[in-house]
C-alpha cells in the first residue's frame, strides 16, 4: 500500500469516527429537551418493549445499551470515512504517477 493512500485511510477513519461521535452526541443534546428523550430515553424504552419490564432510571444496563449504540454509530462512521480516505488516496496517487 503507498503512503498517501494509507495516510488518507487512517485519517479518513479517525475523521468518520470523530464525526459520527459528534453527529450523535450532538442530536442526543438537541433532540433531549425537543421531543423528551435522547439515547437514553430511547434505548430504556426500546429493552423495555423487548424484555417487557420497566428499568430503573439509572439502569447499568441502559447505560451499556448507550454506550453499545453510539460505539456502532463511530464504528460505522469509521468504516465510510476509511472507505472514503481510501478512495481519495487511489485518486491522488493515480494522479501522482501521471
Amino acid at each position: 500500500m503507498k503512503p498517501i493512500v494509507r495516510i488518507s485511510l487512517l485519517s479518513g477513519c479517525i475523521f468518520g469516527a470523530v464525526l459520527g461521535i459528534t453527529v450523535s452526541l450532538s442530536l442526543d443534546f438537541m433532540m433531549n429537551s425537543a421531543s423528551d428523550g435522547g439515547w437514553y430515553e430511547s434505548v430504556q424504552h426500546d429493552v423495555t418493549l423487548i424484555l417487557g419490564q420497566e428499568w430503573a432510571a439509572k439502569s447499568w444496563f441502559i447505560y451499556f445499551g448507550v454506550v453499545g449504540v453510539i460505539g456502532l454509530i463511530t464504528i460505522i462512521g469509521g468504516a465510510l470515512g476509511a472507505m472514503c480516505g481510501a478512495l481519495i488516496g487511489k485518486f491522488f496517487s493515480f494522479i501522482n504517477n501521471s
